[in-house]
């Protein structure tokens, strides 16, 4: 391999190091670039642009009921939310899932949860123009990003062995404001696929929320147990419909 080729490599991969080390000090120290803040018991939400009193101070109170109400206790003494209004903002920081409307960070001393856009006043997230709708309120989505960084204290590096189905359905089991019985998502959902309807109406992943009520409620499982399963989301569901023959 000629010098010119093992120069350009090692600039390459220089550069690479370089970018991910920046980007990993936005993630964890992102508040340079979010003038405005608010905070209110165990959380702090910071935004890139003014956050109205009231507002601002019921999405707190909102965001901490639903996280109180949780199987899945906070550790943490604070928690910061940051709102990126602006589309470059929300380029930058939703870079891995530059389609999500929120997105988890956590580096192993804390985590930062970043959400699209937002409306304080009506409680609504605002993704690149399109305005969310309950259940998918803004307190809803700041509850669900919380929880994956909860449940990260909890787990640690196991988080990547905790099933998809119970990492998500978890997240939208405690951010839904008002929760479906068992019986009553599974009378509504059904056989059906997912749609975009469906997830208007029943939250991001009703199906996945379906099962964990199932196992936490009918089953009656712990969240240490609810996360520590390592069944798939096809043998939780066969579970599931064994149960409901009986």
């Amino acid at each position: 391999m000629s010098k010119v080729i093992r120069r350009a490599l090692r600039w390459a991969v220089g550069t690479v190091a370089a970018l991910a080390l920046l980007f990993g000090g936005l993630i964890a120290w992102p508040d340079p670039l979010f003038a405005f803040s608010l905070g209110s018991g165990k959380i702090i939400v910071s935004s890139d642009r003014p956050i109205p009193s009231a507002g601002g101070e019921r999405f707190l109170r909102d965001c901490q009921r639903l996280l109180e109400r949780s199987p899945l206790k906070a550790k943490a003494r604070q928690y910061r939310v940051y709102v990126a209004n602006e589309n470059w903002r929300q380029r930058l920081f939703f870079l891995p899932h530059p389609k999500a409307w929120g997105v988890a960070y956590y580096h192993g001393f804390g985590g930062t949860a970043f959400l699209s856009g937002a409306n304080f006043e009506t409680g609504r997230v605002v993704h690149w123009g399109y305005v969310g709708t309950p259940p998918r309120t803004l307190a809803w989505l700041c509850a669900h990003e919380l929880t994956h960084i909860i449940a990260s204290e909890h787990v640690g590096l196991a988080r990547y062995r905790v099933p998809q189905w119970v990492w998500e359905g978890l997240a939208d089991y405690v951010g839904i404001e008002n929760r479906d019985s068992y019986e009553e998502l599974r009378d509504a959902l059904g056989d059906r696929p997912v749609d975009i309807p469906m997830m208007m109406a029943f939250g991001s992943y009703p199906r996945y929320r379906l099962l964990v009520t199932f196992f936490l409620e009918r089953k009656g499982w712990s969240v240490d147990q609810l996360l520590q399963t390592r069944l798939t989301e096809d043998e939780a569901a066969g579970v599931m419909r064994a149960d409901a023959k009986r």
